[in-house]
Parts: C-alpha cells; sequence; structure tokens
C-alpha cells in the first residue's frame, strides 16, 4: 500500500467515524456521542507530519548507511576517512532528532487516537488498526528500499556480475573436456565429479539459482547418466564443477543475490509474518555486507529465500 492509498484510506475511515456515529442510536434510544470534526482533522494532520519524518528518517538511514560502507572500504584501503566520518556523525545526530520528532509526532497521535476511540468506538478501532498495518508496510518497504539503494552503490561491481552470467567475479571460460583417446569414461568416474561438484556448492553456500547460465547442468548430468551415455556426463559434469570453481562470493554475487530475492518477493504471495521476517533479515544482511562478511550475508539471504514459496 503506497503513501497515498494509505492516506486516503485514513481520511475515509476518518470520515466514516464522523458519519457513522451522528445517526447512531444505543439500545436506550440515546444517540452516540458523534466524533469530534477538530479532532479527526488533528489526526490526520499528525498522519501527515509522521509520514512525512518517517520519509525524512529513510533518507538518513540510508546516507548513513552509504557512509558505514564507504568508511570501512576506505579503512581497508588505507585512506583517510576523517571527512566521511564527520559526514556520519553530523548525520547520526541528524537521525536522533529524528527520532525524538518521531516519538512526540506518535505520543500525540496515541492521545488523540484514544479519544477518537472512545468516541467512535468500532469503527475508530479500525481506523487505528489500519494505521498500524500501515506503518508495518511502510517499515518494509523502507527496509527493502535501503537494502537496494546500497547495493546500488556497488553498481560497477554488479556489472561484472551480469557480464559474468549471474556467477560473480571476472568472467569465467568454460574449457571443454574432450573424450579419452582409446576408451571411455565410467560411471564412477562421473558420480566422482558430480560429489565434488555438490560438496562445493553446499562449501559455499550455492542454490541452483546462483550458476547463472549453467544452472541447468546438473539435470543434464542426471540425463546423461538415465541414458547410461557416461562420456557426455562426464563432460557436463566437469563444466559443472568449473563453473562451481569459479563464483566468488563477493560484492557482486551479494548485490545481484538480493535483487533475485526482491524480484522472488515481489512475485510471491507473501503473509504478514513471512513479511517481517524478511525485513528483519535483510537488515541482517545489509549489516554484513557492511561489514564485509559476504559469506554470512550470503547464507542469510538463502534463510530468506526459503521462506518464500516459489
Amino acid at each position: 500500500m503506497d503513501r497515498m492509498r494509505t492516506v486516503g484510506l485514513l481520511v475515509s475511515l476518518a470520515f466514516a467515524i464522523v458519519l457513522g456515529t451522528a445517526g447512531c442510536k444505543g439500545k436506550g434510544g440515546d444517540a452516540e456521542a458523534a466524533a469530534d470534526p477538530a479532532a479527526v482533522k488533528a489526526q490526520q494532520e499528525l498522519v501527515a507530519r509522521r509520514d512525512a519524518l518517517l520519509a525524512q528518517k529513510k533518507k538518513l538511514e540510508t546516507e548513513s548507511s552509504t557512509l558505514e560502507v564507504q568508511i570501512k572500504e576506505g579503512k581497508a584501503a588505507g585512506k583517510d576517512v576523517t571527512e566521511l566520518e564527520k559526514k556520519k556523525g553530523d548525520v547520526d545526530k541528524q537521525l536522533e532528532q529524528q527520532d525524538t520528532n518521531l516519538s512526540n509526532t506518535s505520543s500525540e497521535l496515541s492521545a488523540i487516537s484514544s479519544k477518537l476511540d472512545a468516541a467512535g468506538g468500532i469503527a475508530a478501532r479500525e481506523a487505528a488498526v489500519a494505521r498500524r498495518e500501515a506503518e508495518v508496510a511502510v517499515r518494509e518497504k523502507e527496509a527493502f528500499n535501503r537494502m537496494k539503494e546500497v547495493m546500488q552503490a556497488e553498481a560497477a561491481s554488479a556489472d561484472r556480475w551480469k557480464e559474468s552470467c549471474n556467477t560473480g567475479g571476472s568472467p569465467m571460460i568454460i574449457q571443454q573436456v574432450a573424450p579419452p583417446k582409446g576408451g571411455n569414461y565410467t560411471r564412477k568416474e562421473v558420480d566422482a565429479l558430480v560429489g565434488r561438484a555438490k560438496a562445493a556448492m553446499t562449501k559455499k553456500g550455492l542454490m541452483p539459482a546462483d550458476l547463472g547460465a549453467q544452472a541447468s547442468l546438473e539435470g543434464e548430468v542426471t540425463k546423461a547418466l538415465q541414458d547410461s551415455d557416461w562420456t557426455r556426463g562426464y563432460i557436463l559434469a566437469s563444466q559443472l564443477v568449473q563453473t562451481i570453481d569459479g563464483i566468488r562470493i563477493d560484492r557482486g554475487f551479494i548485490g545481484a543475490k538480493v535483487q533475485r530475492l526482491q524480484n522472488r518477493v515481489k512475485s510471491a504471495n507473501v503473509d504478514e509474518s513471512t513479511q517481517a521476517q524478511l525485513t528483519e533479515g535483510l537488515k541482517d544482511v545489509l549489516q554484513k555486507y557492511g561489514d564485509q562478511d559476504f559469506a554470512a550475508a550470503n547464507r542469510k539471504i538463502n534463510q530468506l529465500w526459503s521462506l518464500i514459496r516459489g
């Protein structure tokens, strides 16, 4: 739900409180007290103020995260990061002030919502539920967008990923394995290569989708084995091993994998509980990415991937 729809829903529900309570009568025939129009207007203004503060906070958090990554990279490269640290300190101070403003606004909103709840009954409570759902949606969207923006700072690495058929690192050259002279390969030799490939994938934390254009190799090897074509099976299994050995778990790899995860989330029907887990999980990925612990970031993405039904 985007902001315009969220605000529109809140306004509609606020009007429903006014219109719905004006003509209702209790069991004793007395009309219930209508919600105070001034209070409804104040509530709408507070919601708008809170949304504006959340948007500003999002920008500051993104800037702080980006600066943190730049500082760590600068230190690793032996560069002077004094200015970057000063800038991050200023941004973090603004974030603290923003948190204070948000807290004060939320308190005011909570107080006036309580008054409207007392006056508007069920309709007001439904509006409160809608607001909470909107807040959750905003936080989730912020987490995904922040992750995407930080990853965009590594656009060059992501480009290298695309050039290498989605397997990360430098473009690979798959060497064709020629059949042996004077004989054929055996099933045992093919199985040994397949076992080596699977072990390497497990060690690196790779999923079939991480193999990019070579993702179908394992299936082709299986078919060759079913056809008792040991020579073809050995050649394909050798290519599979080369593909896996050539993958590097680096910035480009993580950046592209996060993008694939986001695309998977968009195309799936994700419930509220799963969405919450994804939001928290991506924060963890962002932290590990900033720490340059790409292996840990990759493992976390695999966990998040398993939460989504394809």
